[in-house]
């Protein structure tokens, strides 16, 4: 009986003794931007009106964008990930869970690694704070998507607390020691979050995973809410990656991104047909249509022309396509890489290709071409265009390193057995952790698209039998219900 509570409060614990912590931290160090959240005049020389003026720009210039990245990140993502039809409860709803605590927690640790007041002790936000806390959980949320259906909601919060931290020093390294760029943050966003999960996934591996290949797998419905996730995130990328964008290079980061998505798209559908016989595969369509709002990212903010975005597009969408169709299954199968929503072909081979894109295109970038919008985009001036390459490729190298180490060491604490892995008969079923209703839920006789994301080469994903159980008495099944948290 005592295990049994014990059981039953250890989520709740956990969940609430970080959220308590959260609060005594931000009552301590947390304050509005003194400038554009206080109501005060600064300066001799400053008038109401001018502050008044200051205050309009900044939410003129960061709301509508940062209101687009946060429905990309409770909406986009959540809904992509519905595609698990045992599992749409979890997916939409965890995503819920660690996006709105990565929002708090992030905003504490980017301030004390990065945005400290030193003087007052405290850290100031603003709209600009809040969007970058939104990207902070984008990269959680994409290594949410390698383990997803394979760790409990407690595994879950700790990987979200240790990645963040992480993410945070190597955002510092990135920005403040080597001074790179990456507007549309693919190296320290996409590709990071990308490999930290996949990291970790290798970690908590076990055959259980295969053992539960009947719950991986989609119904008709599932794949169609998953398209609602999708069709968010290509209409919203923009905003993603011209969100601190400046000037003119915000006007060609939306441009670039706008071309780029367009290109994906197209080239997925093409190549999803070349390799199914003719056939779309609606994994591709869910996810390597993305892939061109990904590939452009690091390069958003960069003169390439509307044809490199398109050219871009069409490369980002055709490795994605050819990734989930043949490499996901070998890295399942060779090295336990069991990759659950396949984040390497949407967010981490793109995120390689933004990052060699923009070690070309820093290349590239001179003063001749650029003028006095260098400076806008690499903090550094007086580096030459080589030299600028070449930081870029070292930000690269350490944010993919940064994932790798960092997402070791996150798989080898969530392995204590205090976090309850789940077992087979939980992985990748609702039913195990949430208040089902009896009608709707697939049986055990259910078929779907087995190994959706995982075993994508499978040539029998056009359709999914969506029989019911008919005995089911309406209500829930689960009245009796034991949290196994």
């Amino acid at each position: 009986m005592v295990a049994v509570v014990l059981e039953r409060l250890r989520f709740p614990a956990v969940v609430l003794i970080l959220e308590v912590a959260v609060l005594v931290l931000f009552g301590f160090f947390v304050r509005y931007d003194r400038e554009k959240g206080m109501p005060a005049v600064h300066s001799p020389n400053e008038t109401i009106a001018t502050v008044h003026e200051s205050v309009s720009e900044h939410i003129s210039h960061f709301y509508a964008m940062f209101q687009d990245v946060h429905t990309m990140m409770f909406i986009g993502f959540g809904f992509l990930m519905t595609f698990l039809k045992r599992y749409g409860f979890g997916s939409v709803g965890l995503n819920f869970l660690v996006a709105a605590f990565i929002l708090q927690w992030s905003t504490l640790v980017a301030g004390w690694i990065r945005e400290f007041d030193k003087d007052t002790m405290k850290i100031y936000v603003n709209l600009e704070t809040m969007i970058n806390a939104e990207f902070a959980a984008a990269a959680v949320l994409i290594s949410f998507g390698a383990v997803l259906g394979k760790v409990s909601p407690v595994q879950l919060m700790i990987m979200a607390l240790f990645e963040i931290v992480v993410y945070e020093v190597n955002e510092l390294i990135v920005f403040h020691y080597l001074h790179a760029t990456d507007t549309g943050d693919s190296m320290v966003v996409h590709a990071f979050g990308a490999y930290f999960g996949l990291m970790v996934s290798r970690i908590v591996y076990k055959r259980d995973v295969e053992e539960a290949e009947e719950s991986e797998g989609s119904v008709y419905h599932s794949d169609i809410f998953a398209m609602i996730g999708t069709i968010f995130l290509w209409l919203f990328w923009p905003s993603f990656n011209a969100g601190t964008a400046v000037d003119e290079g915000r006007l060609r980061a939306i441009v670039n991104t706008y071309y780029s998505l367009t290109a994906s798209a197209v080239v997925t559908f093409a190549f999803s047909a070349l390799v199914h016989k003719g056939k779309f595969n609606m994994v591709h369509i869910q996810n390597s249509t993305l892939a061109g709002g990904v590939a452009i990212g690091t390069l958003a903010d960069f003169i390439i022309q509307p044809w490199g975005a398109i050219l871009v597009g069409i490369v980002a969408g055709t490795v994605s396509v050819l990734g989930y169709r043949y490499l996901t299954p070998l890295l399942n199968k060779y090295l336990k890489i069991h990759d659950t929503c396949g984040v390497n072909n949407l967010h981490g081979m793109p995120g390689l290709i933004s990052g060699f894109g923009a070690i070309l295109a820093a290349g590239l970038a001179t003063k001749e071409l650029y003028g006095d919008g260098l400076p806008k985009i690499f903090s550094e001036a007086d580096r030459s265009p080589s030299e600028n390459a070449g930081y870029q490729a070292a930000a690269l190298g350490v944010s993919v390193g940064m994932a790798l180490a960092g997402g070791a060491i996150t798989g080898l604490v969530l392995l204590i057995p205090i976090w309850n892995q789940p077992g087979r008969d939980e992985i990748m079923n609702d039913d195990e952790t949430w208040l089902i209703p009896a009608v709707g839920f697939p049986s055990d006789d259910d078929t779907g698209h087995h190994s959706h994301r995982a075993n994508s080469s499978s040539d029998n994903m056009t359709s999914a039998e969506n029989n019911f159980s008919k005995n089911i008495q309406h209500g829930y099944k689960n009245e009796a219900f034991t949290m196994q948290l």
